[in-house]
């Protein structure tokens, strides 16, 4: 019994995984992707200059905003 346990263990420490790819890669795909998240939250920089500050709500519960082309008369909402 003590002889299967010790080949057993043996064959344990043997036997080990290999990572599919070089453990470098892990680091440049996890850079790639941080890089392409700050990317996409760069491309997002100054968009609050851009919402009109002057809003209001109507007697309906709707939202106004100056200057937004609802506000034409004839306009269809």
């Amino acid at each position: 019994m003590s002889d299967r346990v010790l080949t057993l263990a043996a064959q344990g420490e043997e036997a080990t995984r290999e990572l599919p790819m070089p453990f470098v890669m892990y680091f440049i795909i996890t850079f790639a992707l941080f890089v392409v998240a700050l990317a996409v939250t760069w491309s997002f920089r100054n968009t609050a200059h851009k919402v009109p500050a002057s809003t209001h709500v109507d007697q309906h519960g709707r939202i106004q905003i100056e200057g937004h082309p609802s506000h034409v008369d004839g306009a269809k909402h």
